[in-house]
This record gives C-alpha cells, sequence and structure tokens, in this order.
C-alpha cells in the first residue's frame, strides 16, 4: 500500500505518526467485527459530536459546522432514520450492517461526505474515508473535532473500525480500498466516479454514486404575496445557494420563475441585498462575467442582470452545457415559464433537487411522476434544498448500507 496520513483518529496508536502503524490502523479497521444496526454507542457518539459542534468557537465561524451540530441532534436522527428495530419477530427482516464501507469524498462541498458517513455509522458499519487532499479551515476544523471525540477511551470501540485517510489521487491506496469493500460511497464529478467504479471490487460489492447533479428552484409569485414574504422567500435562496458558494449539488442554480418580470426583478433586487457581505472568492465578479458571456454565446437573445453580488440570466432553455459552464458563486439561470409543465422543455437528466414556492402540490405530483421526467429525485419547500436525509439522490441509504435477512 502506498503512503497514506490518518487524519482521525490519531491518537489510537502510541505510533500513530508512524507509516507503518497507520497502515496497521487502516487494516485494524478492515478486519474489526462491525458493531450492530442503530448501536447506542454509535448514537451516544453523534449526539457527543453535535453539542461539540455547536460550543466550539472554532465551529461556529462556519455556518455549515453549525447545521451540521443541529442535524446531529438525536431528536433528528431518530425522526430522520426511524431508527430498526432488530428484534427477530415473524415475518420482520432482521437488519445488519454490510461490513466495510469506503467513502471516496468531494473536494468541492467540505461536509457533505460527513453525512453518508454518518448514515454508515448509524447502520453498523466499519469506515474508511478518503477525505480530499485539498484542505480548507473548515474541514481541518471538522476533522479536529472528530478526531478529539474518537480519542476519548469512550469511544476506543468506533475509533478502531473508522478512519478519515489523506492519500494522493493518483495512488493505489484506492485501488486496495476498492477489493476489500463491501460498498463503496463515490461524491465527485462523473470522470471521478466512473474511475473508481472501474477499480476492481468484490463481486457483491454496493456502489453509492453522487456524480454530476444540478438543482432547480419553482418560485411562482403574484401581486398577493407581501413584502414580508417576498423578503422570506429571498432569505430561504439565499440559505440554499450559501454553504459551499452555490457548489453543493442540491443547490439551485436554475429559477424556473412563474410571474412578471417586475416581481422577479423585484425578488432579485432583495437576494442581491441579502448576499451583500458574504465570503464570497475575489474572483467571483470576474467568473459571473465569463458565465454570462458563455450562456450568451449559445443564447443571442439572453438577457443578463449583473446586480452587486449576484448575477441572472434570464435564458429561453437550460441546457447540460450551460450547466456544465455553471461555477456557482451567486449565478443563477432564471426560465419564465407560465405553467409547471413548461419544465418538460429542458433536459432535466441530471436535476436531483427542486425546490418550490407558491406552486400547488398536485401540479408538482404529476410533474415528478411523469415517466418521461428522468431526473428530480427529490422535491423540497424552498430553504430546505440542502437538509440531508437518508432519501438522497434516489438512493435510499439505510437500506443500501444494510443487508436484510428475511425469517419465515
Amino acid at each position: 500500500m502506498q503512503a497514506l496520513t490518518i487524519l482521525a483518529p490519531t491518537g489510537v496508536d502510541e505510533r500513530s505518526h508512524e507509516e507503518t502503524a497507520q497502515l496497521q490502523q487502516v487494516q485494524v479497521a478492515i478486519d474489526a467485527t462491525p458493531l450492530s444496526v442503530d448501536h447506542p454507542l454509535c448514537l451516544d457518539f453523534l449526539q457527543d459530536l453535535s453539542k461539540r459542534l455547536l460550543s466550539a468557537a472554532n465551529a461556529k465561524k462556519h455556518p455549515e459546522l453549525v447545521a451540521l451540530g443541529f442535524w446531529l441532534r438525536r431528536n433528528n436522527l431518530n425522526a430522520l432514520f426511524l431508527l430498526y428495530d432488530t428484534s427477530s419477530e415473524t415475518n420482520t427482516p432482521i437488519r445488519k450492517p454490510l461490513g466495510l464501507v469506503v467513502h471516496f469524498t468531494p473536494s468541492n462541498v467540505d461536509t457533505m461526505f460527513i453525512y453518508s458517513w454518518v448514515c454508515a455509522l448509524l447502520c453498523g458499519n466499519n469506515n474508511i474515508i478518503r477525505v480530499a487532499t485539498a484542505k480548507t479551515d473548515l474541514q481541518d476544523t471538522l476533522l479536529a473535532t472528530i478526531d478529539e471525540l474518537l480519542n476519548t477511551s469512550t469511544y476506543y470501540d468506533i475509533a478502531i473500525r473508522n478512519c478519515f485517510v489523506s492519500y494522493a489521487k493518483d495512488s493505489q491506496v484506492s485501488a486496495m480500498l476498492s477489493r476489500v469493500a463491501d460498498a463503496r460511497v463515490i461524491w465527485g464529478g462523473d470522470e471521478s466516479v466512473t474511475a473508481i467504479r472501474s477499480l476492481d471490487c468484490k463481486p457483491r460489492c454496493r456502489d453509492i454514486c453522487f456524480a454530476d447533479r444540478y438543482s432547480a428552484t419553482l418560485i411562482a409569485l403574484n401581486a398577493d404575496h407581501s413584502s414580508t414574504q417576498v423578503d422570506d422567500l429571498a432569505r430561504k435562496i439565499r440559505k440554499d445557494t450559501e454553504p459551499y458558494h452555490q457548489q453543493a449539488c442540491s443547490s439551485p442554480r436554475v429559477m424556473y420563475f412563474i410571474g412578471s418580470s417586475t416581481l422577479l426583478i423585484d425578488l432579485l433586487e432583495r437576494l442581491d441585498h441579502i448576499a451583500h457581505g458574504s465570503d464570497d472568492s475575489i474572483t467571483r465578479a470576474n467568473n459571473q462575467l465569463v458565465n454570462s458571456q458563455l450562456v450568451k454565446s449559445v443564447d443571442s437573445e439572453a438577457k443578463v442582470f449583473a446586480f452587486d453580488n449576484i448575477t441572472a440570466a434570464v435564458v429561453k432553455g437550460v441546457s447540460e452545457q450551460m450547466m456544465d459552464w455553471h461555477g456557482g458563486e451567486n449565478v443563477f439561470y432564471i426560465r419564465h415559464i407560465e405553467h409547471v409543465d413548461a419544465i418538460y422543455n429542458d433536459a432535466v437528466t441530471k436535476l436531483q433537487t427542486l425546490s418550490y414556492f407558491g406552486v400547488d402540490k398536485e401540479a408538482l405530483l404529476k410533474l415528478s411522476s411523469d415517466s418521461s421526467i428522468s431526473g428530480i429525485d427529490r422535491i423540497v419547500p424552498v430553504g430546505q434544498a440542502l437538509d440531508f436525509s437518508p432519501d438522497w439522490d434516489g438512493y435510499q441509504l439505510r437500506e443500501q448500507l444494510t443487508r436484510s435477512v428475511v425469517l419465515r
């Protein structure tokens, strides 16, 4: 195995700084007997992690970590996961962990991989998480918090079964880990996902792939909506787009808008005002300009509104090429439509989450039920696009990360 660095837990072996010890630590995680599904120790660990994220000064500097801390609260996990009854009543399937889950994480979204790890952990699996080598303060803070907790004697049984590691992208470690994995959770672009899936694995290894996707929001505004309602709507759109600089697959990049141009401009102006003072990159304005010019090159009639903080391009259609050009950073492709059915006209194969406001749920049900729509895996109210759940990207993770034993 080529060199790797263990980021957490770092204190399981007092020789943990030595390469041989690190490789041995990974091997222990591979070989250890998994814990049971919904093991009480895992629930206690996640509750303590929640408390530390909500109280640590460094964590409070990052809204994403505060959101993660709230998400990890026991009541929320209980509500989301509907913790399995592992009794062996007749005709009730017994849920068991798969074994070893290897996670290949994305480089553009610092915390998203934690959510799939939590799912795998609650399912009783051992986990090896390959963390992207591009470090950020947010990532360092999160891993330091996890490391500190895993290094306590209370959570030794979790520490020996879970390793957060880092190694070069061209390393052979990925191939080795793939050969021993019972499941691979693969985050990344289409090319990265394909590259990992091409590596040899066990015949029954399950691949859960989170590849290139984009999301949209569907807004219907009319004169009956009050100024307060529009302000609240703008804040919720901002909530869905500010974390990760709009790079998360579930952050809306397209806005389907039903209503007058006057109402649209009013909403965009409010959204621009809310975005003032955000922690954007120094190249944001230039990237927005380049994105707009590329859109104009394929849609000469596109109308671009460059505000102080956001840029909106009103286009006649949304193509996968345009989505490939989209680099986040407060850029919205706007499609004026008269009714929900107009979404059919766009290439929506890669559309993951559709958030909505002011739209009748019956229309959304009809849209999502249409067999010709190959995209759209989630439909949620505006403001909830980034709320992770075990039903994600078309996968039911609790089912995918466990196996069912049926007694007849």
